[in-house]
């Protein structure tokens, strides 16, 4: 008799899938769905090239500086090792303790380097993301979309290429429309 309850459940359980599924086509039919990737809008779009531009200007040169600075400890360090034996305990210890402070130096200024560039990329792009917000928002509504999903978060497994509208939002953010800042409903 267990067994036959527990077959019952089973058999309603399917059977309530069964009518959700129906319900959701039917519903899907009425629902217009698009994908945009946002990461790929920001590289494309003309401002967002300029704003990596800027970023990746600004990381050549602290590579450039930090190249230089990661060369002269370098270059100490085989001074040091060239120059071990013939130096006192004292004088070692006092050009390895001295060694140890540059590198650590170098990479505190690596580290702020990193956060610095971060914050310039968050600062240069954090518009221009609201403002491709703002053109989605705008775009969805004017095309009847339902829903528009972000892409480039990695949850979406598959779309049809065909409901991708992120060329057209590239496109709308270099002609200047719908420049201003998301909307507070959206």
């Amino acid at each position: 008799m267990a067994t036959y309850v527990h077959g019952s459940r089973r058999v309603a359980a399917v059977a309530m899938a069964g009518l959700v599924a129906l319900g959701a086509t039917a519903a899907y039919a009425e629902v217009r769905m698009a994908v945009v990737d946002m990461q790929r809008a920001l590289n494309e779009c003309s401002a967002g090239r300029k704003a990596k531009d800027q970023v990746k200007a600004k990381f050549e040169r602290a590579q450039d500086q930090l190249k230089r600075q990661r060369d002269e400890l370098d270059r100490m360090r085989e001074d040091l090792e060239k120059k071990a034996e013939a130096l006192s305990v004292d004088a070692r210890r006092d050009r390895e303790k001295d060694l140890e402070s540059r590198a650590l130096e170098f990479k505190r200024k690596s580290e702020d380097f990193q956060r610095d560039l971060k914050r310039t990329d968050a600062e240069l792009t954090s518009g221009i993301v609201e403002e491709l917000y703002g053109i989605v928002s705008d775009y969805g509504r004017e095309q009847g979309y339902s829903l528009v999903i972000e892409a480039s978060n990695g949850g979406l497994l598959y779309f049809d290429k065909s409901m991708d509208i992120t060329d057209e939002v590239v496109t709308r953010h270099d002609a200047g429309k719908g420049r201003g800042k998301r909307k507070a409903e959206d």
